[in-house]
């Protein structure tokens, strides 16, 4: 099973986003086809507004859908908490 640990939040006020950086570990078996190993890497989940992205560690977008983009989505979760840091 694949965690992310939440690593740190940027805002940026010029488009009004906001991306809660997270560290992934383990094997996500979640994307229901093929599996996605990580080994301590640095995803981003980038809010604006009502849209979300994943973004990689460089905070480019990763493809919706596939299979790094579902098993990230899968564990990183952004909670109240953060949003009100």
């Amino acid at each position: 099973m694949a965690t992310a640990t939440f690593n740190s939040k940027d805002q940026d006020w010029n488009n009004g986003s906001t991306t809660y950086w997270f560290e992934i570990s383990g094997t996500d078996y979640g994307t229901g086809t093929d599996f996605a190993e990580f080994e301590g890497e640095l995803f981003g989940v980038c809010e604006s507004g009502s849209e979300v992205k994943i973004l990689d560690n460089d905070g480019a977008p990763l493809t919706a859908g596939d299979r790094l983009t579902i098993a990230a989505t899968n564990c990183a979760r952004v909670t109240d908490e953060m949003r009100a840091e």
